[in-house]
């Protein structure tokens, strides 16, 4: 690590100048904190280790902050609300922790056993299950719910088969039962939190369980492309497009796939962000028009799959 994170005032016993100090960089969202060194690409490791700097005694980071420590990109997790707004650095503390200052920080008094903590570049935090938990039962929606997990089991924080056998013994955890609902529905497949809530958004709208990001093939089974779900059965195919469908050539590359996957009859459903709101209602539609397609003209594959 080519950074540190200090207090101001150890800086100024250690005799830096007031001048120097206040030279130095601020992390955002907390006081009396300085950053000395180069500053890191991944912004959100300063958060983290100024979070870190202040917990007391016995703390254990937890949350996202354990995430970031995890690996898991900004892509994932960038640590804020909404883009911009910050998100408070979970924090784990004894209830030993006396008067310390909070600002940055949202302070659980949540006890972690020994054994679901791990130390990563000098900083405690809980380990993959418990971090996957705490991201899950942390939060107010099942779509998102979903999302955690999802993201967890994509970068290696738990095994979806096993996951359930670390919930097993636990109890008395405030979100617990309905994280346990969400275990029989996870991927490691979901490429982004939208395309997990719009898998949620399919299976609550009452479709057959979908595959998750497969390679498409046509009849000749050269690649076409990949879809975010889609049913083998009836050739429903969602799509998520993000703000990245709007870059570039984008547009046109997403136009060209998506008329070769009409061609071969696939069904396309599109969702943007603004139809949160009513994405079961447009996947259902779709689900119907996929189903009353004429057949005959079925022509995509799927790896390792009979042909349709």
């Amino acid at each position: 690590m080519t950074f540190q994170v200090r207090r101001t005032g150890e800086l100024l016993a250690d005799g830096m100048t007031r001048h120097r100090v206040d030279q130095l960089p601020r992390v955002d969202g907390m006081t009396g904190l300085r950053v000395l060194g180069d500053e890191p690409q991944d912004a959100r490791l300063v958060r983290v280790h100024a979070a870190w700097e202040k917990a007391p005694t016995g703390s254990v980071l937890a949350g996202w902050a354990a995430a970031v420590v995890h690996g898991v990109p900004d892509s994932f997790l960038d640590g804020t609300v909404d883009g911009t707004k910050l998100r408070p650095v979970d924090l784990c503390v004894p209830e030993s922790a006396g008067t310390y200052d909070t600002r940055g920080l949202r302070p659980r008094r949540s006890r972690i056993p020994g054994e679901q903590q791990v130390v990563i570049d000098g900083i405690r935090v809980t380990n993959g299950p418990r971090t996957a938990l705490d991201l899950a039962r942390w939060t107010r929606t099942d779509p998102r719910r979903l999302a955690m997990l999802d993201l967890s089991a994509r970068f290696g924080l738990i095994e979806p088969a096993l996951f359930a056998t670390f919930l097993d013994p636990l109890g008395g955890l405030h979100g617990l039962g309905a994280v346990r609902d969400m275990v029989p529905l996870v991927s490691d497949r979901a490429e982004s939190v939208p395309e997990s809530t719009m898998r949620h958004a399919w299976l609550d709208a009452g479709l057959p369980s979908p595959l998750v990001n497969p390679s498409v093939h046509d009849r000749y089974h050269d690649f076409v492309g990949r879809t975010d779900l889609f049913d083998n059965d009836s050739g429903l195919a969602a799509e998520y497009q993000g703000f990245w469908h709007r870059r570039d050539l984008a547009p046109e590359e997403d136009k060209a796939r998506r008329e070769r996957f009409k061609a071969m009859n696939v069904t396309v459903v599109e969702i943007w962000k603004k139809d949160s709101d009513r994405m079961q209602a447009l996947l259902r539609e779709g689900y119907e028009r996929a189903k009353a397609r004429d057949k005959r003209l079925d022509s995509w594959t799927l790896p390792g799959r009979e042909a349709v």
